[in-house]
């Protein structure tokens, strides 16, 4: 016989964390690194390299931050979660040094902060806006169960030269550094809630100390 919880199936309700991680990094490396310098996600099966300088994405760790916290709606427990994700991007080709500072110094600065924080308010508004474009025409969109995770600059590991030998048994340049960011989100549980509560006295004095007629 198999003991439970005696709690039901539940179904969890999380955003894409690390796609919204990945997403979020990638338009901040677009922006501040040369034009046309392709940024991809590393360890994809049957992807050839690019011809030139290029970037690669490869994520490393997820580590709670924080103690979680919980709060409730009418029907939901949501559980909100702040994590270290560490996200390792390898720069090939001629400038991969450059690069590899240009990165450190600006994921370093404030100018980051506020890079990452307009990238996720103009996320969160264009899912509302998609929301409200498939709600049936005179009737209010749905309410997010689970909001998109915000992702925030932490700090930057020192930059380091990797040796690296291409097919032609010739050296090519390639820099790393890992790179921290802080996700916050939110789980969805679903939460059996009571609108009412009956009452009923108890005799303390009776031995089963069952509610009196």
């Amino acid at each position: 016989m198999v003991e439970t919880s005696g709690y039901p199936t539940a179904s969890v309700s999380l955003p894409p964390v690390t796609a919204a991680t990945t997403t979020a990094l990638r338009a901040f490396l677009q922006t501040i690194l040369p034009p046309d310098l392709p940024v991809l996600l590393a360890r994809q099966n049957r992807m050839a390299a690019p011809n030139g300088p290029f970037a690669l994405m490869a994520l490393l760790m997820h580590q709670r931050i924080a103690t979680s916290a919980t709060r409730y709606t009418a029907n939901a427990r949501i559980i909100l979660q702040q994590q270290d994700i560490t996200v390792q991007v390898s720069l090939f080709g001629e400038g991969a040094a450059d690069n590899a500072q240009r990165i450190s110094a600006l994921f370093q600065n404030g100018w980051a902060a506020e890079f990452f924080k307009a990238f996720h308010e103009n996320t969160s508004a264009q899912t509302a806006s998609d929301a409200a474009s498939d709600a049936p025409s005179g009737t209010q969109p749905p309410p997010l169960s689970t909001p998109p995770p915000r992702i925030a600059p932490l700090y930057a590991g020192p930059a380091r030269q990797i040796p690296f030998i291409n097919g032609e048994r010739q050296y090519e340049e390639q820099w790393q550094i890992d790179l921290h960011l802080q996700a916050s989100f939110a789980l969805s549980l679903p939460q059996p809630m009571a609108s009412a509560a009956r009452l009923a006295l108890a005799d303390v004095t009776s031995p089963q100390g069952s509610p009196s007629a």
